[in-house]
Parts: structure tokens; C-alpha cells; sequence
């Protein structure tokens, strides 16, 4: 029996090498045993290893294997490939959960025992870490499919629902209350820090790159995420304090005092957390709510889809609620 070492997934990017060990009971049809390596001399050496131990025995994994035997060669196939220690230990904190199936063969199991013995497992997960395991747990079952075929197609779409998260609730400030803060800024230098923030919707690591060179032209010149240059045009309120200001243009930000601040300025309280993300979550909330265009607000954030713009800052209060009957139906 003439056994070679190929790489039969090389064209998918999977470099293991497998034993082709031909069945004399299938002429033309070889049978592939992974020798969980992707070194060739490494595959030489543990395809004698095996031989001389009756390994290849030509029984159908598909048939035989069970999900505890395929984890456990996963496991090797991930370690061989350099995976991390720490992906590796969360790995295995995925293959867990279907701990109760471990001792089926895989190809008994069905879509309903996967679902039900990851949603019993996951049941305490948060909705982030449950799409994580999920996520893993299809990269097993793609293993299951690409390098050991032992199923026709991956199992998991179908058989682990999804599970929404939440979308959190974001507070802002009205622009009476970013006056207030503004005002009670411990230093000129911390308050033209706070204003482009809150009146250009700078991020706070924008908002510390100001230059005087970046402004020019009634436009504040900024590159943003992915070094994507951006103009925004500077409104009259931004220009009083760029006006105001003769200090040295070196900024520094430090949470604590804007809380500080932001509790002394607002003394009948808001909801949420004074951070500095806050000043550019208020300011695209509130053109929002000032009926301004929403196209115009995608461009100002600079949001490469109108849906996170409509979905993340278009808050609205009880009182835009009242004001808008009162306007519409006098």
C-alpha cells in the first residue's frame, strides 16, 4: 500500500499535511488522515509513526469519530498553526459548551441537540461573548467540514440562533447645558479644548491634534479615523473661543475634571457618565434635534453611513416630543 503526504487544502490557505492512503475497495477514491503538522519533514516522520502503528485503517471517520475525538484534534491543528495560548484557552472555552455531545459521533448529532446544549451552556453569557462563542464554535465545525470531512456543511448558522444586542443607551447634553460646562472650564486651554468637541464634534484625540495651521479658510482642516482628511466649517460660537484664546496650542485632557465640571455646571444632574466622547455624542444629537438635515449631519460626524448616524444621535427628549404637536396641530 503506497501512502503519500499531501496537502490537499493548500488552495483554501491550509497548509496541514494529510496522509493519502488508497482503498483497495474504492478504486480512485483515497482517504486522507490529517497528520496535524504543517511542516513537510514533521509530516514524514508521523506518517511512519502512524503506519507502523495500524493507524491507517482505512475505518470512515465520518462514521466513527466522535465531537470530544474532533475537539481534540482541533485543539493539536490550532496549536501546530501557532495560535496563541490566550485564543487558544478561549477556544476551548467554547468547545465546552457542547461538553455534553462530546462522547456522540458527529455524525448522529443533530442542528436540534447543538442548539440545545449551547443555549443550557450559554444561558448566563452576555450578548457579546455569546456571538463570540458562536463565532469559534463555527470555526470548529468548518475544521469539521475543510480538513477532516466529516460533514458536507457547516451546522452552525442553523443550528445556534442569533442573539441580538442591545443597543445602549447613549445620553447627551443639550446645548444650555455644553454652555454651562464651557463656562465653568478650569483654564482657557481645557475650554477651547472642550469647544471644538462640543461645537465640531471633534474626537477627543482630534480634538488635542489642534494646530492654528488647522484652521484656515472659516474651516477647521482635521484627519480622522483611518487618516481621512476632513473639512468642517467653524460655527460663530467655536470662532468667540478660538478668538478669545492666546495660550500655547498644547492640549491635554483629563476625565476627572470634566466630571467635576460637568457636576458643579449642571447642578440638577443628567443622566449617564460626564466622559469626552460626550461633546461630539451632543453635538450631532442636538442638530438633530434642531430639525437640522440628516444628510448634513452624516457629513458633519463624518459617518460613513446615515444609519449609524440615525441610529446613534437621534435622540429626542419628552419635550421635542410636546413641542413638536404643539408647532404641527396649533
Amino acid at each position: 500500500m503506497s501512502i503519500t503526504i499531501v496537502q490537499k487544502n493548500k488552495s483554501k490557505g491550509i497548509l496541514t499535511w494529510y496522509a493519502r492512503v488508497p482503498d483497495p475497495r474504492k478504486r480512485g477514491v483515497p482517504h486522507y488522515f490529517s497528520l496535524n503538522t504543517t511542516s513537510k519533514s514533521e509530516a514524514k516522520i508521523r506518517k511512519e509513526e502512524r503506519l507502523k502503528a495500524g493507524d491507517f485503517d482505512l475505518k470512515n471517520e465520518a462514521e466513527t469519530m466522535t465531537l470530544g475525538e474532533a475537539a481534540v484534534k482541533f485543539e493539536q491543528y490550532e496549536r501546530a498553526k501557532g495560535t496563541k495560548p490566550r485564543s487558544i484557552e478561549t477556544m476551548l472555552q467554547a468547545l465546552n459548551m457542547l461538553k455534553g455531545l462530546s462522547g456522540k459521533r458527529i455524525s448522529d448529532i443533530t442542528n436540534k441537540e447543538i442548539s440545545e446544549t449551547f443555549l443550557e451552556s450559554g444561558e448566563s453569557l452576555s450578548p457579546i461573548t455569546y456571538r463570540n462563542r458562536k463565532a469559534i464554535l463555527s470555526t470548529f465545525f468548518n475544521y469539521l467540514v475543510d480538513v477532516l470531512e466529516i460533514l458536507p456543511h457547516n451546522p452552525i448558522r442553523k443550528a445556534i440562533p442569533r442573539r441580538k444586542i442591545p443597543k445602549k443607551k447613549r445620553d447627551f447634553w443639550t446645548a444650555d447645558q455644553i454652555d454651562r460646562i464651557i463656562a465653568n472650564a478650569p483654564n482657557p486651554r481645557a475650554r477651547l479644548l472642550w469647544s471644538f468637541m462640543a461645537f465640531a464634534g471633534l474626537r477627543v484625540s482630534e480634538a488635542k491634534a489642534m494646530q492654528p495651521e488647522s484652521i484656515h479658510d472659516g474651516y477647521i482642516h482635521v484627519k480622522g479615523k483611518g487618516d481621512k482628511e476632513a473639512k468642517i466649517p467653524i460655527c460663530p460660537r467655536l470662532q468667540r473661543e478660538i478668538d478669545r484664546y492666546d495660550g500655547e496650542w498644547k492640549f491635554s485632557f483629563a476625565e476627572e475634571t470634566l466630571r467635576k465640571v460637568a457636576a458643579k455646571a449642571i447642578p440638577e444632574g443628567f443622566p449617564g457618565k460626564a466622559h469626552a466622547h460626550r461633546f461630539r455624542h451632543s453635538f450631532g444629537s442636538n442638530l438633530i434635534r434642531a430639525g437640522v438635515n440628516i444628510k448634513i449631519v452624516q457629513t458633519l460626524m463624518r459617518h460613513e453611513s446615515i444609519n449609524l448616524t440615525l441610529d446613534t444621535y437621534g435622540h429626542i427628549l419628552d419635550t421635542d416630543c410636546e413641542k413638536a404637536i404643539k408647532d404641527v396641530y396649533k
